[in-house]
């Protein structure tokens, strides 16, 4: 039985999926079995973020890749941005996809039809935007970009409501992340060895974390304790309310490069191929539940909800006809782009895992799953 499936992306060029599930109907011992591998892109994945339908791919390619994660197939291609497409997001709602790129846009889709609706073609006054992450109402969205800036959308007017200047924190680095707390009272910003939380209905930090090592991965596991990871492989957990470490972990000796919270598990990843879904109990240290070593580095991660995709009317459902006023700002791509990859039902080894990016390929025809799927 499937618990739930985590989409990785990998500097390979690879969008790889992974499955938590029982290892069998008599036992509570769960697994991690990879579910597929698709190496639609040309280079390095950037981001990666799921509906309950849709599973979309961002490179430095310049492009986005869209999947059918009920259909189990690639769908389409958004060719929309002419630099690197650094993130994505869904609202909500999931009527939209909200994507930024290196090219200083920040862009915005129809769920579906894919139709470009909203473009902010100078959104950090043409400085690369960073990152961009909606906040649990959908009614906002924060953004930061190379300009040292961090930015408010107002999601429902459809503009940017107001700007605050980062640089004195940000002198030698730039902001790369945002983090909501799913609540949507407490966001924070990782730069370099800092953790800086804010807090909205104050408009101030919060708290400020600070680390002997860069701090990579980072998530809220509940709305006031925040979990990240470090650049020597250590897991910390952080309560904001009363300013104290609660517990550290040492899970590894590379980057701890992606957290994610699922239910109550905790999953992380580190950038050298090792993916650990670990349970948590509350103020406690977690214990750790299974792993999975992928022979590829890992750069991104999102979590493909089982239990919406099964909600989701499938079979009635079927993709719109690609026309050339669907794929964004260039003319129709090839047919290989255009056509919907059924998955064959063939067992997956590691040993695909290891392209190099600058060796270019032909987009396959076929998205490879194991038989588990």
């Amino acid at each position: 039985m499937d618990i739930f499936e985590i989409i990785l992306g990998s500097y390979e060029s690879f969008v790889i999926g992974v499955k938590c599930r029982f290892k069998n109907q008599q036992s509570k011992e769960l697994e991690l079995v990879q579910s597929f591998n698709d190496h639609v892109h040309q280079a390095s994945i950037r981001s990666v973020s799921c509906s309950s339908k849709y599973m979309v791919s961002s490179s430095t390619d310049e492009t986005i890749e869209v999947y059918n994660m009920v259909r189990r197939c690639h769908v389409h291609t958004i060719l929309q941005h002419s630099g690197t497409v650094t993130s994505l997001a869904f609202t909500p709602d999931e009527s939209h996809l909200i994507s930024t790129s290196d090219d200083g846009s920040i862009a915005m889709f129809e769920t579906g039809t894919w139709k470009l609706k909203k473009l902010w073609d100078k959104a950090h006054k043409g400085s690369a935007v960073s990152f961009l992450a909606v906040h649990p109402s959908g009614k906002l969205a924060l953004s930061v970009g190379k300009d040292k800036t961090l930015r408010t959308w107002n999601l429902v007017k459809g503009r940017p409501a107001y700007t605050t200047n980062q640089s004195s924190m940000s002198s030698y680095y730039f902001f790369d992340n945002i983090i909501w707390s799913p609540a949507g009272q407490y966001y924070g910003l990782p730069l370099n060895t800092k953790l800086m939380i804010f807090n909205v209905e104050t408009a101030g930090i919060a708290i400020t974390i600070e680390d002997s090592y860069k701090i990579h991965g980072v998530t809220f596991i509940a709305e006031h304790l925040v979990c990240y990871g470090s650049e020597n492989g250590s897991l910390h957990c952080y309560d904001i309310i009363n300013k104290e470490n609660i517990w550290e972990i040492k899970i590894g000796d590379t980057r701890v490069k992606c957290l994610i919270k699922v239910d109550n598990r905790l999953v992380t990843a580190l950038s050298d191929g090792h993916v650990t879904v670990w349970e948590l109990n509350g103020s406690k240290k977690p214990v750790e539940s299974c792993s999975l070593f992928l022979d590829c580095r890992i750069t991104c991660i999102c979590n493909n909800s089982l239990r919406k995709s099964k909600m989701v009317k499938d079979e009635s459902d079927e993709e719109p006809e690609v026309k050339n006023d669907i794929i964004v700002g260039v003319a129709i791509p090839d047919k290989t782009q255009i056509l919907k990859r059924k998955l064959p039902i063939n067992g997956v080894s590691n040993k695909q895992l290891k392209p190099s990016i600058k060796k270019k390929k032909s987009i396959p025809n076929n998205w490879k799953v194991s038989e588990n799927v």
